[in-house]
């Protein structure tokens, strides 16, 4: 939200410190503050408050009680008072999720152009004056938090009902939604969603948008204000179904307290008698079930061991009295002082010591506690199966298998996921399908990897359906660890404790030395095979070595000598090279060409190409 320096200002008797060191007091001690910019003279806090807080401090006002109590500073509570009237407004509400409902009728008012003071006020927070009426709605919303509403009376079809919609009723909301048409889209409702309706029709939608039947214009001479109290689970989900994330959901949908409708409704007609006049003739205040006061204990050693730091009973004081919490303090022969306090109606995120920790802690400043390392006593209690696992991977890395790591989705399984992609709809029950997929791919690649040959493994996960009597058709799945190994003997799997290992098997301790990562390339490589015979074995070292230059040079890998033997007094040996290029798929014409030169070098020196 956008709160303004001067409205800020406004609340607070003190003087409050430069907008840069205030700046700073709010990012250390509450909220982070994501953009702070100038404008007409005025500077303006895009302040990001999180839900837990939302209820009290999405306003100028709660801000405003935070930064006092932060800086110690004398905060400015002004309480205002309704006029009496005897005549009711007529409601009627038959919405549980309603919990509070207060209704004012005025007659005589004027609706204009607002003030200019109002217009700029408006403007610097990111708000659109509308007319008098409306500008006062939003501004309240602004300074106290509180969403309220107004109707043109005269549109009203006998007494205001808070109802639950009916399946597929419809309304048109207010403001320029749609810019085809320049006015408010129309919204299908359901029973699930409240709304605020008269004889006839809905007129808005509860806690989120009003709606144009009884919109307030410039012909407006008599109007019912609604200041009110929704659920906020009911509010949350009309607005993210409807898809209308509004100021007024936003702050009804974080819990916000009823207690605060009366002294809002005092300001807000004030405020319009200020700005369009009139009379109160009528008022109404449905409030069931009154929000009771809550009290939470905690005591000094509460705060000491929460926070990890010898604070004391001063600073807790000075924390609460800053505040203006209402407590009681009363020692105690273990825990110290002991600590009751009542929990303001506004701050319904209080719920127990714990909050009162992150209270204190923030308000005297967690860069005051110093950090120290929590004692640790390292215990490490076995585990057969992954001991198992552990040996299991060791022993077949030892034995030249490679661990590969499959997909736990599969096409096919018995066991079904809801939403899965069409060939991944099924969690595995064996392990083998993949390794067979697995094996054939690195098989081919087996040149490009420099493998003389495939060895593979794999330990994971397998899902089945219980077996068992009590569990068909409940829906419940059995896994188990399994392993598989894959060479050219064939595929075989087992579970990790059926796996047998020799033994003796001694893990020695892991040292990683990291290795850069080289991106593979995406495009098909050539093999090459290159026999040669070599008269006199002491050209074998050279040999060697114009191989692997030229592959070093050539190819995208050192040359694998996969072939040797010794006839008639002459040594055979059989290297393979492996072309490829990252850029494009090679050519049989552009390959040739270089294998020849090695043919060539290779035969200069009196060696013999078999």
């Amino acid at each position: 939200m956008k709160y303004s320096y001067n409205w800020l200002q406004s609340h607070i008797e003190d003087p409050l410190p430069s907008p840069e060191v205030l700046k700073e007091t709010i990012i250390f001690h509450a909220f982070e503050v994501e953009d702070i910019e100038v404008i007409d003279g005025d500077t303006i806090f895009d302040i990001k408050v999180l839900p837990d807080r939302a209820g009290d401090c999405l306003s100028h006002y709660g801000m405003a009680r935070e930064i006092a109590g932060l800086l110690d500073l004398n905060f400015n509570d002004i309480q205002y008072t309704t006029p009496s009237v005897t005549d009711e407004v007529s409601i009627d509400i038959q919405s549980p999720a309603c919990l509070r409902y207060a209704a004012v009728r005025i007659e005589g008012v004027r609706v204009g152009p607002s003030p200019e003071w109002l217009v700029q006020k408006l403007a610097a927070v990111g708000q659109r004056s509308i007319n008098t009426v409306v500008d006062a709605t939003n501004f309240i919303l602004l300074d106290l938090g509180q969403p309220t509403h107004v109707f043109d009376a005269e549109k009203i079809q006998g007494s205001i009902v808070v109802r639950q919609a009916m399946a597929e009723e419809k309304i048109t909301t207010l403001g320029s939604e749609d810019p085809s048409t320049g006015s408010g889209r129309e919204k299908v409702l359901n029973d699930t969603m409240m709304v605020i309706a008269d004889a006839g029709k809905p007129l808005a939608i509860a806690g989120v948008k009003g709606g144009n039947a009884a919109e307030v214009t410039e012909a407006t001479t008599s109007i019912i204000a609604e200041i009110a109290n929704f659920d906020a689970v009911s509010v949350r989900k009309t607005s993210r179904s409807l898809g209308l994330v509004t100021d007024a959901s936003k702050r009804f949908e974080n819990n916000l307290s009823p207690q605060v409708v009366e002294s809002v409704r005092a300001k807000l007609l004030g405020l319009i008698h200020l700005l369009a006049g009139g009379t109160v003739v009528a008022a109404s205040d449905h409030y069931p079930h009154p929000q009771t006061e809550r009290a939470i204990a905690f005591s000094l050693h509460d705060m000491q061991r929460m926070l990890g730091t010898t604070i004391t009973d001063v600073s807790i004081v000075k924390s609460l009295d800053r505040y203006g919490y209402s407590y009681d303090a009363v020692p105690h022969p273990e825990e110290g002082t002991m600590y009751t306090m009542a929990v303001p109606l506004w701050r319904q995120d209080i719920t127990g010591a714990h909050d009162m920790a992150e209270e204190i802690g923030r308000v005297i400043g967690y860069d005051t506690i110093p950090s120290s390392p929590l004692p640790f006593t390292p215990t490490v209690i076995p585990n057969e199966q992954y001991e198992k696992i552990r040996a299991i991977k060791y022993y077949l890395s030892q034995q030249g298998y490679n661990e590969v790591m499959n997909y736990t989705f599969r096409k096919k399984g018995d066991v079904q996921i809801a939403y899965g992609p069409k060939d991944k709809s099924a969690l595995r029950s064996n392990l083998s399908d993949a390794m067979k997929e697995s094996y054939e791919m690195n098989r081919l690649n087996a040149p490009v990897l420099g493998l003389a040959e495939v060895k593979l493994f794999e330990v994971g996960t397998v899902f089945a359906e219980n077996g068992s009597a009590s569990a068909q058709g409940s829906g419940e799945t059995k896994e188990s660890m399994h392993v598989v190994i894959a060479d050219k003997t064939g595929i075989k799997e087992s579970t990790v404790e059926a796996f047998e290992l020799p033994d003796g098997i001694v893990i020695p301790p892991t040292t990683i030395t990291p290795k850069p990562f080289v991106p593979w390339s995406v495009y098909p490589f050539i093999v090459r095979d290159i026999a040669v015979w070599v008269d006199d074995a002491a050209m074998l070292p050279n040999l060697e070595a114009m191989v692997q230059d030229f592959a070093r040079a050539h190819c995208v890998r050192s040359a694998v000598l996969f072939d040797t033997f010794t006839k008639e007094g002459k040594t055979s040996v059989a290297y393979r090279l492996v072309f490829q290029s990252k850029d494009k798929t090679l050519t049989d014409g552009e390959v040739e060409p270089l294998f020849k030169t090695l043919v060539d070098a290779i035969s200069s020196k009196g060696m013999t190409i078999r």
